[in-house]
């Protein structure tokens, strides 16, 4: 019997006899694969218990001798709403559905590879009967969170009906889990997943690194489409949920296509460079990283006052609100790869302020420069190539990390001015005189509310949020002797809130420290800074599109199977990155949106039978691979 079925059609005696023979076998599996939960469901309860009795089954706080789970008419409506909660989730209100970024025709004159890829496939699902709503197979479930198991019956229904790809589970009372234990099969729900793929998390909130490390195996699989049911709303559950939404938000950033990624190389091989950042080493001076957030209109007057104390770092469009106050900064940190960067260098202007910048700048952008100095910049592809001994970390999503990171690396202290990371309520997203002109005072849609370094109106969104996560681990890594955070935005993580008027710096030799910052800088082709020939690289990549094509060739009839297949696609890319990731950055983004726009052209298929949409994606795939290795042979050959 299922179930439903043993709670509802048998006596309290059996109900207790089953209870605690499924108990021990759980216990039996814990003790196996997760010792430590094992223990701890030893332990004599402290709040909760299972209550069996005329009314039915329910579950009962000790403390306080109420059920948790209303009684009418004299019975127990826990298995009736645990029913309830586990019937057909993808339509069910009580779940939340979190569906990924539309996708839509792309400009092939901008991405011609990509392009292709993700329009070919768009163009077939629609050519053969796609539809606009999303199609889940009956017996089939993606990404599910459960935020709190309520006892867990519902669980064990959805272990029984469905197959899983993957799960977070989260439940805030070790009783409450020890209840579920009563009722769920756990080996059958880890059967039920692809590859055991279900995280549990009792009581602690979850490590937000085993959440990332969660996405980022399935960022395809989980972007498309996740549901989620929150069994009960408490600050613990709550705060879970927002760790949930934020990484799973993020999971879909920085893809980056090869058509971009071929510029930054295409920039880098533009021009000699004769001073790289070749090893880095601390000096004994503080640095300012400027930003360009509203906050920096409040703190141009500390830094124009203690200019001569610290050695500044403008990020980005940030320089001209420096310059319109009468402050010129020691150096220009740039890291974006667009052609249209020396204009604004030109408007600002830049003068003869030393850029210091990434190696995929724009040539004009770098022949700007009177005075420039140059790092590889980690996640990049053209960093990659040929393999450098020093690349900088934690340089992205925005030029304000790439600022924050140089000073970690090179400062003895971190001041941050204008390094935001969100919106503040009744402010522009920039500080005012920027490149950006007037801006409206309003918060964008896709906002959530975080908490502020010193107001409580602070907001972020997915990209604010992986600069804000990059920051804190910048600090956590690098470690500065202090981290001081001026910005009224979002609260960073190791970095300490203070205001300007609390603190004070002791006097430098200002020029010294500039001149000792230069010299860390030198010849690459003299000092064997790259370690790897570029025709080594064709071999490597044939090999990788052979590897990817191989998998490609498997046949994969159904949507579950596409899910998984899609997993060990993304996860072979991730094993490629761990011995050099220059294929892997260079490929990996058109690939992930080509990967994602499979899956989700497959979800509007209106039947389980994706085979022809499987085989137009392989057909799409060894033509298209074939121009990019092409392209690729042209600029390093």
């Amino acid at each position: 019997m299922g179930i439903i079925e043993t709670l509802r059609d048998s006596s309290c005696e059996e109900i207790h006899k089953f209870c605690n023979e499924r108990f021990n076998y759980n216990l039996s599996f814990f003790s196996e694969n997760y010792p430590k939960l094992f223990e701890s469901l030893q332990l004599p309860p402290k709040e909760y218990q299972l209550y069996i009795g005329e009314e039915g089954i329910n579950i009962i706080n000790t403390e306080t001798s109420s059920f948790m789970y209303e009684v009418v008419d004299g019975k127990s409506t826990m298995l009736n709403l645990h029913i309830d909660f586990a019937s057909s989730p993808p339509t069910n209100k009580k779940w939340d559905r979190f569906l990924g970024a539309e996708v839509s025709i792309l400009k092939e004159d901008e991405f011609r590879n990509t392009a292709i890829l993700c329009n070919g496939i768009l163009n077939f699902a629609s050519q053969n009967g796609a539809l606009e709503a999303y199609h889940l197979p009956s017996g089939f479930l993606p990404s599910l969170t459960l935020l709190g198991l309520g006892g867990g019956i519902a669980l064990q229904i959805l272990a029984e009906t469905y197959n899983i790809h993957s799960f977070l589970l989260f439940e805030e009372s070790l009783d409450l889990f020890r209840i579920a234990c009563f009722f769920v099969d756990f080996p059958l729900l880890f059967s039920k997943t692809t590859h055991k793929a279900g995280f549990i998390f009792v009581e602690s909130i979850m490590s937000k690194e085993h959440i990332v490390r969660f996405f980022a195996h399935r960022r395809i699989s989980s972007s498309v489409i996740r549901l989620e049911l929150t069994m009960y709303n408490t600050p613990k559950t709550k705060a879970v949920k927002d760790i949930v939404y934020e990484v799973h938000s993020l999971a879909m950033r920085g893809w980056g296509t090869f058509e971009d990624e071929m510029i930054g190389i295409k920039n880098k091989r533009s021009l000699k460079i004769t001073k790289m950042l070749c090893e880095p080493k601390r000096l004994n001076t503080p640095i300012c990283v400027v930003g360009n957030g509203p906050s920096l209109d409040t703190l141009l007057d500390f830094i124009r006052d203690n200019q001569n104390k610290m050695i500044i770092f403008s990020c980005g469009t940030a320089l001209k609100p420096l310059l319109n106050a009468g402050i010129k900064p020691d150096f220009q940190i740039e890291i974006e790869r667009h052609d249209y960067l020396d204009k604004a260098l030109k408007e600002a202007p830049l003068g003869d302020i030393p850029l210091l910048c990434a190696s995929v700048l724009d040539k004009n952008a770098k022949e700007l420069a009177k005075d420039l100095y140059v790092f590889e910049r980690e996640g990049s592809s053209a960093a990659s190539l040929n393999k450098p001994q020093f690349k900088v970390n934690f340089a992205s999503p925005f030029v304000g990390n790439a600022g924050a990171a140089l000073a970690a690396y090179l400062g003895s202290d971190v001041v941050l001015c204008g390094i935001d990371c969100g919106y503040k309520k009744g402010s522009t997203k920039h500080a005012k005189g920027s490149y950006y002109g007037d801006e409206k005072q309003e918060l964008p849609n896709d906002v959530f509310k975080v908490d502020g370094n010193f107001s409580d109106d602070i907001y972020s969104d997915s990209l604010f949020s992986l600069s804000r996560t990059t920051l804190e681990e910048t600090f956590a890594r690098l470690s500065p002797y202090n981290v001081l955070n001026l910005s009224d935005g979002a609260y960073i993580k190791g970095a300490t809130p203070i205001r300007a008027c609390d603190f004070e710096f002791k006097e430098i030799n200002k020029a010294q420290e500039i001149k000792n910052l230069k010299t860390l800088f030198k010849d690459p082709s003299t000092n064997g800074f790259y370690t790897k020939s570029d025709s080594l690289y064709l071999f490597e990549v044939m090999a990788f599109r052979n590897n990817i094509g191989d998998m490609l060739k498997e046949d994969i009839t159904n949507k579950k199977d596409l899910f998984l297949q899609v997993d060990k696609i993304i996860f072979e890319i991730m094993q490629t990155a761990k011995k050099d990731d220059f294929i892997t950055i260079l490929f990996g983004g058109s690939l992930s949106h080509f990967l994602y726009t499979i899956v989700y052209a497959s979800l509007h298929i209106p039947s389980d039978n994706i085979y022809p949409l499987w085989v137009k994606a392989r057909e799409l795939y060894e033509n298209i691979f074939d121009n990019m290795l092409d392209e690729l042979r042209q600029v390093l050959v």
